[in-house]
């Protein structure tokens, strides 16, 4: 079996390349929020004073499975001068470089030591747990030949801890505090930047007057393009925020048991219930400091409703937005639903639908259209297990004008299901009172009727046998043993049918004779994570470019993949990937056309580099800003997260053979020992929550893949969790590709390899050499039975005949 290498010869700069870079930067720039203005922006000076770490040392994405390794990543000053824009803070810079590096070497130093003893098994948490913080730099002291500074505050967070509400991180440092006053008190105008993954403590703003504050986060390649677009005013700013930033972090309901703040690190009870993000901040009257849907724009509109109807449950808005300012841009429009409160505790309105303009030019106009399904937002009722729509009113809102009332005349029951997922863990819940609303007397009002409403009833069954003759006839040639082979994963030891430098994972290669073709993976959420230069090296584990460098400093293990050198004489190989703005900003753009052209682009780069498993999109909700994967996830909302998934996934499938990775499923809201947590909830809350994305987008585009997370669910691992990765992946929902593991997640504590088939998991991943057998010694005792090895290497099967690589040089 001869290895198929993909990656290229040549260092030449492709035109998928430079058409990728171009819609990396426009997406960023379309994700970036404008949070204050006083009339600073968009700047009139070709000259700036910039201080901050982040100007030089720009934070483009988070550690883990979200990095990536583009040809280039443009910082912002960079970006700034590429937009003919004067850096007068060269010295302050290049002092800030200094310390930087400084402060490096001594945390490498340091963690090397601590590595000593630490298992090998928890070197990368441990790294995680304990990061490299930023310096601040040194106070500004005199001004510089400008008016106007910009100040980038920047901040990492990544895979395996999360983030600490300490100085630092949550926090800004007394020295980042005193570096902001002296930037404030020296220049007539500032303008603060937030180079950021997620929510960050603002409360030194109350302090500290900026003339303008932009939201950037972690853009990508082209962060420091996409900010100058939207500084210079060559773009008006047209994202709005996907979470709300509370004026403290005591504001959100998990912050006093959140991660490390938890005495109970092993259990992580979700007592706010269905009341996360603005639902929560809604319920409790709570003030943010800027809301969930909150930018600033440079231009203002104006909305007309045109059209405003349902027919039965469905509704329909269509709406006229002229641009009745001075610059051209784009607007958000977003409809909201409040339902009423009988027997259920509801928010006081969710987000239902949204879309956005294109660019609208000064006085000018566009027409869009929104809608949903009254049904898709039924409550779940914990005690008949079913999800509800009660008797009562239904208020529409277009942003915050009410536009009508729907009056169901009855309590009907949209869809019944079983008694899963259930916890025996008493978990001491916050009570809710009931919403006031004050509802318009003349809107518009139309009634439906209970009884004219559906009831879709679920059923349970074990999933039948993928049959296709194909595939009957590459089973018949398979052993059991051969099919508890292709259940795992084949990553660090070969064979290696496919080469993939980088790539974090493959299904095996030792069924290649018996008509089975293995599928390569990688990360991440921010595009293809792969190594950039290569040589071939001798397995694939120091090839996967997500060891952090502070690891490969402690292992002695050279950076694979930084520079074009030749390495001494061997043969490279280049892979050039885009790194694609964090999901957070993509969710910040409002734009599921964007999300659709990302997918899209990501699958012509798995095409162009052999890559079938994007491991991606994540669609984990932001419970709590701490989280340390928050920027490699959309939004605090399902409906905004599920549906900007599900469009990246069509964009992925307009390429075939090219398979999208929906993770974590389920409940994966934090990092810190994320091995041993369990996730502990009432089934509504899981079902409106924390599962409503996957089912949005699954639903709408049936992905190929969805990874499993690491955590418990109510004290059951998800690998091992059947109500989960069967009754309700498949049963319910209908989908019929496989799940795979997310990495190491099983084959520790009760989390057991040889059980994962008989839950609905069919591929163990990264797959070690041991594991088949572990297998093939449970069907022997009959813990597992034939069936259930059969039905999952059916589905890997399938899907292997329907990937791009099917057929590739045999």
């Amino acid at each position: 079996m001869k290895p198929v290498f993909y990656a290229q010869k040549s260092t030449t700069v492709s035109e998928r390349e430079s058409e990728h870079r171009d819609l990396a930067r426009t997406i960023s720039a379309d994700g970036i929020v404008l949070l204050e203005n006083n009339g600073i922006l968009p700047l009139q000076t070709k000259k700036v004073a910039l201080y901050g770490a982040g100007a030089r040392h720009t934070v483009f994405g988070g550690t883990g499975s979200g990095e990536n390794n583009p040809r280039y990543n443009v910082n912002i000053e960079d970006g700034l001068k590429n937009a003919g824009i004067t850096i007068t803070t060269g010295d302050w810079l290049d002092e800030y470089d200094e310390l930087f590096e400084r402060k490096l070497h001594e945390y490498k130093t340091y963690l090397k030591k601590a590595m000593r003893k630490v298992p090998f098994m928890e070197h990368m948490d441990y790294a995680a747990d304990n990061p490299f913080y930023l310096p601040a730099g040194s106070a500004v002291n005199n001004k510089t030949d400008t008016d106007t500074a910009v100040y980038v505050l920047a901040r990492q967070s990544g895979e395996g801890a999360d983030r600490k509400d300490i100085p630092g991180d949550y926090y800004a440092t007394e020295d980042e505090i005193n570096l902001m006053r002296s930037i404030t008190k020296h220049y007539k105008d500032s303008i603060l930047v937030l180079n950021v993954g997620a929510v960050i403590d603002l409360s030194f703003l109350d302090e500290i007057k900026f003339s303008a504050v932009v939201l950037l986060m972690q853009g990508g390649m082209e962060s420091g393009n996409a900010l100058a677009d939207i500084l210079t005013g060559k773009v008006t700013p047209s994202g709005k925020l996907a979470d709300t930033w509370g004026y403290k972090y005591e504001d959100y309901p998990s912050s006093d048991t959140f991660s490390e703040r938890n005495p109970d690190k092993f259990q992580e009870d979700y007592k706010e219930g269905i009341f996360v993000g603005y639902r929560w901040f809604d319920k409790k009257n709570i003030k943010p400091r800027y809301s969930f849907g909150y930018g600033l724009s440079y231009t203002t509109f104006k909305s007309e409703v045109k059209y405003c109807a349902n027919r039965r449950t469905k509704v329909s808005v269509d709406v006229e937005v002229t641009n009745t300012g001075d610059t051209k841009g784009r607007e958000v429009l977003m409809l909201w639903l409040s339902c009423p409160e009988n027997k259920l505790i509801r928010e006081k309105r969710s987000l239902a639908a949204f879309t956005k303009t294109v660019v609208i030019e000064p006085g000018k106009r566009d027409f869009v259209s929104l809608g949903f399904d009254l049904k898709d937002f039924a409550g779940f009722d914990n005690d008949k297990h079913q999800f509800i729509l009660e008797q009562g009113e239904y208020v529409i809102y277009l942003n915050d004008l009410p536009l009508l009332v729907l009056e169901l005349d009855g309590d009907c029951i949209t869809e019944k299901t079983e008694d899963i997922t259930r916890t025996s863990r008493n978990i001491d819940y916050i009570i809710h009172d009931k919403s006031t609303r004050n509802i318009p007397d003349d809107i518009r009002r139309n009634t439906i009727k209970a009884s004219e409403i559906k009831t879709i009833t679920h059923t349970y069954k074990t999933p039948e046998l993928e049959k296709d003759d194909e595939i009957d006839r590459i089973i018949s040639g398979l052993s059991i043993k051969d099919m508890c082979r292709l259940l795992v994963g084949r990553t660090y030891f070969g064979p290696f049918r496919h080469r993939v430098f980088g790539a974090v994972g493959y299904t095996t290669s030792k069924l290649f004779h018996k008509g089975v073709d293995s599928m390569p993976m990688a990360d991440g959420p921010q595009g293809l994570n792969l190594t950039k230069v290569s040589t071939r090296p001798l397995h694939n584990l120091f090839a996967i470019p997500t060891l952090p460098e502070s690891l490969r400093h402690v292992h002695k293990i050279s950076k694979i993949g930084t520079t074009d050198e030749d390495k001494d004489g061997k043969e490279l190989f280049y892979q050039y990937c885009t790194s694609w703005p964090s999901e957070t900003v993509v969710a910040q753009t409002w734009d599921v056309n964007h999300a659709r052209l990302l997918g899209t682009a990501v699958a012509s780069e798995m095409k162009e580099y052999g890559v079938v498993f994007w491991l991606a999109p994540a669609l984990n909700i932001h419970r709590n800003p701490l989280c340390g994967r928050n920027y490699e996830y959309y939004s605090e909302d399902p409906v905004l997260t599920g549906l900007m998934a599900k469009h990246v996934i069509r964009g992925v499938h307009d390429k075939d053979g090219c398979f999208p990775t929906l993770k974590h499923f389920a409940a994966n809201n934090l990092e810190t020992k994320r091995n041993v947590s369990s996730s502990n909830m009432d089934e509504r809350t899981l079902r409106e929550i924390y599962l409503k994305a996957f089912r949005i987008a699954i639903t709408g585009e049936n992905p190929e893949a969805v990874m499993c997370s690491y955590n418990k669910l109510n004290g059951i691992y998800t690998a091992l969790n059947y109500d989960l990765q069967t009754k309700i992946l498949r049963n319910e929902w209908g989908f019929d590709g496989i799940v795979m593991t997310d990495w190491f997640a099983t084959g520790h504590h009760e989390s057991l390899d040889e059980l994962c088939c008989k839950a609905g998991t069919d591929l163990i991943m990264p797959g070690l050499p041991h594991i088949p057998s572990k297998i093939m010694k449970a069907y022997k005792k009959g813990l597992i039975t034939g069936e259930d090895i059969e039905r999952s290497a059916r589905r890997i099967i399938k899907l292997a005949l329907k990937s791009h690589l099917n057929g590739t040089n045999r």
